[in-house]
């Protein structure tokens, strides 16, 4: 009854264009949009980057790899995102990361489960760390609220103890490829090595960018034992 009045008092909107909300978390407007920015392959083998962003592409670029992936081995054995990160999609990251919508949470993290075909099934789903300074300032991270959805669907524990970042950065968002890289060299740690000693460990985050973040977490999962894979909801075409 309370929901009801409150919905009479202050109708729900849709918290991207702000247009009323009949059901759902997004209008039907916005959910296409997002939905347009799917990423459809054939990807990179490894780190899951369209080979090419727009129009058709050719059948004998299945299951190659990226030019990145040929010249130097990553520390995951595969990543994979749910759409590009432009447009709505961008908005919603935007909205949910920085503007504390964290009841786009669930959707969102539903629509990155659908991207998690891997050989093989996680043990156990990572979300990657905020360090504690910058948590206590947003209040939440976005990681793990998208890790708690992924989990549910995966049927599989989370995790967000034992990976820990041990070093504050700055925001990378500002920084160019290399500089990322040295803003977040040696930032993470495994806290008990036991935890993630010869298990599946699936890696998530909110953005796959240049990747630098997403490299630093997976070695120390993989030094810990673990095999790594990575989901994000989104990434960038062109690091």
């Amino acid at each position: 009854m309370l929901a009801s009045l409150l919905d009479i008092v202050f109708p729900p909107v849709c918290p991207l264009c702000e247009e009323g909300l009949m059901d759902g978390t997004l209008c039907a407007d916005c959910r296409g949009g997002i939905l347009s920015k799917k990423i459809k392959g054939p990807i990179c083998a490894v780190c899951g980057i369209p080979f090419i962003a727009y129009g058709d592409v050719p059948e004998t670029h299945k299951g190659r790899l990226c030019g990145g992936c040929i010249t130097e081995k990553t520390p995951f054995k595969e990543a994979r995102s749910a759409f590009a990160y432009e447009g709505l999609v961008l908005e919603a990251v935007h909205r949910f990361k920085y503007g504390g919508r964290v009841a786009l949470a669930g959707y969102l993290g539903r629509l990155a489960s659908e991207a998690a075909e891997f050989p093989a099934r996680p043990h156990v789903v990572v979300p990657v760390p905020l360090h504690k300074d910058r948590l206590r300032k947003r209040g939440f991270n976005q990681s793990l609220l998208l890790a708690r959805e992924v989990a549910k669907r995966l049927r599989a524990p989370v995790d967000y103890v034992n990976l820990k970042r041990v070093r504050k950065t700055d925001p990378q968002i500002n920084l160019r490829s290399r500089e990322r890289e040295e803003n977040i060299k040696g930032a993470f740690a495994v806290r008990d090595d036991k935890a993630f000693s010869d298990k599946n460990v699936l890696l998530v985050d909110d953005v796959f960018t240049t990747g630098a973040t997403i490299r630093e977490c997976a070695k120390a999962l993989k030094y810990a034992g673990a095999e790594v894979y990575v989901l994000t909801l989104a990434r960038t075409l062109i690091a």
